[in-house]
């Protein structure tokens, strides 16, 4: 049975669809890409989870898993003009992980907006709070895990610090930690 979910997706055996991945010819293309998908509505996402997530221009550097040769560290005010300027390829700018986070930035937010699970204290995740795991009808990676940090110099606002797709025998090590969503039901005391 097909049916259409709340984001427009059709669903095939209770699993969503993994959303279309994007494919790009330039850096400026790819940006644009990420604003469309992430930066509209001041870049504030509500999560079915509950969670406020904040997402703001720089977060296209963690995201797409954009680098330079050079540069450890990118800084949205130092190459944003470079970005969108560049309209023939990639110029100075290297896509990670053989372009596959850049490809499936729909999938992050679509496990940001509606996750299957949230956990919080994963031993994996040193540079964030919480992994949010969603599972598409996709192989051979059918999970998407997005890892969030709280920001507490900013107001404890949470944003994104990666997203990348898994496989069904690594999504287990993702799980090592407290779920706190969906909640989990106690069975009552005695019974």
């Amino acid at each position: 049975m097909t049916r259409h979910t709340e984001t427009g997706y059709r669903e095939a055996g209770g699993l969503p669809l993994r959303p279309p991945c994007g494919a790009f010819t330039s850096i400026a293309g790819l940006y644009e890409h990420f604003a469309d998908i992430f930066l509209g509505n001041d870049g504030v996402h509500e999560s079915a989870s509950g969670q406020r997530v904040f997402l703001f221009d720089h977060h296209f550097f963690h995201l797409a898993s954009v680098r330079t040769e050079s540069d450890t560290r990118l800084f949205m005010p130092d190459h944003k003009a470079i970005i969108q300027s560049t309209r023939e390829g990639f110029g100075p700018y290297i896509l990670g992980h053989g372009g596959s986070r850049a490809r499936n930035l729909p999938s992050a937010l679509e496990t940001i907006l509606h996750p299957d699970e949230v956990w919080t204290g994963n031993p994996k995740a040193t540079n964030s709070k919480w992994t949010y795991l969603k599972e598409f009808d996709s192989k051979p990676y059918p999970f998407t895990i997005t890892l969030l940090t709280e920001r507490p110099l900013e107001g404890g606002i949470i944003v994104p610090v990666s997203s990348f797709q898994c496989s069904r025998s690594d999504v287990k090590r993702w799980r090592q930690a407290i779920r706190i969503y969906p909640k989990q039901i106690q069975p009552p005391e005695g019974g």
